[in-house]
């Protein structure tokens, strides 16, 4: 934002509208404030400070505090600090922080956030140290994100009432240490790291998201023993699984690591090809497994696919798989082949769907709802669904059992 151009200019222009409407407030009665402006530490300090002494004259307990698209070129410098030492009376609930500092000063400490139990941080400069102190001070504490939080490294989580982490595109973290009996929700997205499985009893859900080529998620699901009430795991892959050689897949089925998951949700961002019977063996390394949900996102195939040479396990049975949904479908002969395979090994298969359209695994947007879920792509190539559901509908549909009840989308 360029110091005399026309986003400068607006953004004077917001700081004024913040102080008349600060300034012909009470400051009393604000129970949820979310305030989102592109205003600079170096360029509206002031105005900023006015907001934080509003928001804590009026004792709110819901406060999202956002600074994006705050970069001044002319002007650079630190972000602007979050004064959490105004907040001393400890009313805040939930907070919502993007493109601030959150700076632990010796003599300044978080008592302000003690009773916290929503924690939202987004490209905020906070470091290691500064998340312990959070952790150890925000006893009531029952969600935490971090987000693009490149200052963190090495990071320990250790906290006693703690239920929902997720941690998000952290550029430099190196590895996550997790100490909770509470914890049931544990999401990581990003590049490989060392997610340390202290004490985990509790978890309930895992989401491990892949961003980089040849990066296995499996790598990140712990050990023997770590996860045993694991009901529902999400795994995005980069790239293919070789079954043949992947000694993550071997770990999951002699350790049996999985004894209790019920649902697996596949997200495969690549084209799978003969290695598509890696999913049959992560399916035989969790035998209890009641749900497949497979979502795929490749193109129309340029040229009628050559025959696949796919190696099969031998001398298995799904026998507790009841429900498949291929989504993404677009005619892949190895998603065809999965399908046939499944179909002949699963006997307790109850429902089988498959959906032409394209799923993504995205954040809630809702200030105070982050949850993920799989949302349909808005622009979609209908040249692409059309030839699916003929793939389907002419060379599966023959092949379907009459117990299988059998949908198409």
């Amino acid at each position: 934002m360029k110091g005399k151009g026309p986003r400068s200019e607006q953004a004077d222009r917001f700081a004024g509208v913040v102080r008349t409407v600060l300034c012909h407030h009470g400051g009393v009665g604000v129970n949820r404030l979310f305030f989102a402006l592109p205003l600079t530490c170096c360029c509206h300090a002031a105005e900023l400070d006015q907001v934080m002494e509003f928001v804590a004259a009026a004792r709110t307990r819901h406060l999202g505090f956002s600074l994006a698209n705050n970069h001044c070129s002319e002007h650079a410098g630190p972000p602007y600090d979050f004064p959490h030492w105004r907040f001393a009376g400890g009313h805040l609930q939930r907070l919502l922080l993007c493109e601030v500092g959150l700076a632990m000063a010796p003599q300044r400490n978080l008592e302000g956030l003690a009773q916290l139990t929503y924690l939202d941080l987004t490209c905020v400069a906070v470091d290691d140290g500064g998340v312990a102190n959070i952790l150890s001070t925000c006893g009531a504490l029952i969600t935490l994100y971090l987000q693009q939080c490149q200052q963190l490294v090495r990071v320990n989580m250790s906290h006693a009432r703690l239920r929902v982490l997720d941690v998000r595109q952290c550029g430099n973290l190196k590895s996550i240490t997790i100490q909770s009996s509470t914890l049931i929700q544990l999401v990581y997205k990003g590049h490989k790291v060392d997610i340390k499985y202290g004490h985990t009893p509790a978890i309930l859900k895992l989401r491990i998201l892949f961003c980089m080529a040849n990066e296995c998620p499996l790598d990140c699901v712990g050990s023997a023993g770590a996860l045993p009430n694991l009901k529902q795991l999400f795994l995005e892959f980069p790239s293919p699984l070789h079954a043949a050689t992947s000694t993550q897949l071997q770990g999951v089925q002699h350790n049996c690591w999985f004894a209790g998951l019920n649902q697996i949700v596949l997200l495969l961002k690549t084209p799978w090809k003969e290695l598509i019977s890696s999913v049959a063996y992560l399916l035989i390394a969790t035998p209890l497994v009641k749900e497949l949900r497979v979502e795929t996102y490749s193109n129309l195939p340029a040229s009628p696919p050559n025959s696949l040479m796919i190696q099969w396990p031998q001398r298995c049975s799904m026998k507790k798989l009841q429900s498949i949904i291929i989504g993404g479908f677009s005619g892949e002969p190895e998603l065809m082949e999965l399908t046939f395979f499944l179909l002949q090994r699963s006997p307790a298969l109850r429902t089988l769907a498959i959906d032409t359209h394209r799923r993504h695994l995205q954040p809630g947007y809702k200030a105070w709802n982050r949850e993920a879920c799989l949302k349909r792509e808005e622009a979609e190539d209908h040249v692409r669904c059309y030839y699916a559901r003929g793939v389907a509908w002419t060379d599966l549909v023959p092949k379907i059992q009459s117990t299988v009840k059998f949908t198409i989308l």
